[in-house]
């Protein structure tokens, strides 16, 4: 019987900790908020959220819209990130991103053991935001058949800078790597993400600043290494078999200094060169571009979020039509 409690985000959430190998823990977070949509369009849906570089699962409305419309919505606070982080560690440290596959791997047994459906099959949407975009386009890779549709929120395919650089540098850093791979880097992160979107700063969105800090985590040789790995790997193409839906802005901010123009951009990535790379991730990628938003598109001002909400919508619907997507593999 798993274990759930209430958690920090309030009624209609609750929280199971996941025992990985090693001693580590993940912690899975789901809604409980009944379905509002008569239909139910996503009823046989499971969605997993897996969030970001220095971040946690906080995001309620997602959370509300997936559940509104049937579906059955989790969300993952990866090792020490979040709710998972424990005294001692070093926040988001992590030295190659597919050992996430043991956390992801862990929730779905989760979710499976709590369907009540017996041998009934259900559809799985991945959702990835930023690096867990990353993270989660390797796991659906790596476990052909088992995703249903993958829904990437501007996710980190590709070094801010471009795959050449990323290329010319990698092997300095997997050089550090080796030696001390959890050696603080110098911090480049001058918070103008967090000017843009925290309350405290006259932002919209309300969250623990202990766990998605000001300035973002300390670096690592060992974090940033996994990084450039896995996006060698998109590089080289991974052949993911299902559908691919990729959400960015239309454009960046890649500046140290604050500027309005912050409030209309990605400040993180370079929203050019991973539209580029997302062709890499298969056969059957969609990228649907939002004027104006945020680096996580569900953080945007309120119209753009909405014109996101109901782009993921009608995508999703599409993308697990049986007979729209035999149509699409036969093109």
């Amino acid at each position: 019987m798993v274990q759930w409690i209430a958690d920090v985000l309030g009624r209609g959430f609750e929280q199971h900790t996941l025992s990985l190998p090693g001693g580590d823990e993940a912690t899975l977070v789901r809604c409980t908020e009944p379905p509002v949509d008569i239909v139910s369009q996503f009823r046989n849906v499971d969605v997993l959220y897996i969030h970001g570089w220095s971040d946690y699962f906080f995001q309620k409305d997602l959370a509300r819209f997936w559940a509104s419309r049937g579906a059955r919505f989790f969300a993952l606070d990866l090792r020490r990130y979040g709710r998972s982080l424990r005294p001692g560690q070093v926040p988001g440290f992590i030295t190659d991103l597919a050992d996430y596959g043991q956390e992801i791997d862990a929730a779905l047994q989760v979710m499976a053991s709590e369907s009540g459906l017996g041998a009934v099959s259900r559809e799985l949407v991945l959702l990835g935001h930023s690096t867990g975009g990353l993270t989660a386009s390797l796991w659906a890779a790596n476990n052909p058949g088992r995703v249903s549709a993958l829904v990437l929120n501007s996710p980190w395919l590709e070094f801010q800078a471009s795959g050449v650089v990323r290329s010319a540098v990698a092997p300095l850093l997997a050089a550090g790597s080796r030696i001390n791979p959890a050696r603080p880097l110098p911090t480049i992160d001058s918070g103008i993400y967090t000017r843009a979107v925290s309350t405290a700063f006259g932002g919209e969105w309300d969250y623990n600043l202990q766990w998605r800090p000001e300035q973002g985590f300390t670096l690592t040789p060992g974090f940033l290494n996994a990084v450039f790995t896995a996006q060698a790997k998109v590089a080289r193409k991974l052949n993911i078999d299902g559908p691919v839906l990729v959400m960015l802005s239309q454009k960046s901010y890649l500046h140290p200094r604050w500027s309005e123009n912050a409030k209309t951009a990605d400040v993180a990535l370079n929203v050019q060169a991973v539209a580029a790379r997302a062709a890499d991730l298969g056969s059957e990628v969609c990228i649907r571009r939002f004027s104006g938003a945020f680096h996580d598109i569900f953080l945007s001002p309120k119209d753009i979020r909405e014109s996101a909400y109901s782009a993921m919508g009608r995508w999703t619907q599409n993308a697990l039509d049986p007979d729209r997507f035999a149509q699409w593999s036969t093109l």
